[in-house]
């Protein structure tokens, strides 16, 4: 089931597919990468399709957040990226979901994870802080 584009990037802004500006303040919804991956790189699915009825009932409110996910464990950028790309096929038909944030652990690797969380979500846009300090960098 693909979504249709409901959100565009522009000028590294935010914006509604009709044109209008959306805000990006206050629309982080937090996964802990230890949350999504149990033990031995499984996946834990009780968390996941918990996480799928608390953005359909974002969906019902018409709500949108981005997924802030958080680098809590020590593997690299490749096992992280795994991990949402499993996390997005999980929430795939969640209208309430903008995109991902990309955190500063894969920054150095941003093309990559995004190239890997758009292959089967290309609605998704991704947000992220270049810089201690700075504005918000839309993609």
């Amino acid at each position: 089931m693909k979504l249709e584009r409901l959100f565009e990037v522009k000028e590294s802004k935010l914006y509604k597919v009709s044109g209008e500006a959306f805000p990006t303040e206050g629309k982080a919804y937090p996964v802990k990468w230890s949350s999504v991956e149990g033990g031995a790189e499984e996946y834990n699915e009780d968390f996941l399709a918990k996480l799928r009825d608390d953005l359909k009932a974002l969906e019902e409110k018409n709500l949108f957040v981005f997924i802030e996910p958080v680098f809590d464990k020590s593997a690299g950028y490749e096992q992280f990226t795994a991990a949402m790309k499993h996390t997005a096929r999980r929430i795939k038909d969640c209208v309430s979901v903008i995109g991902f944030a990309i955190p500063a652990e894969v920054l150095e690797h941003k093309s990559f994870y995004i190239e890997e969380l758009s292959a089967k979500h290309q609605q998704y846009c991704f947000f992220c802080k270049e810089n201690a300090g700075s504005d918000v960098v839309l993609y």
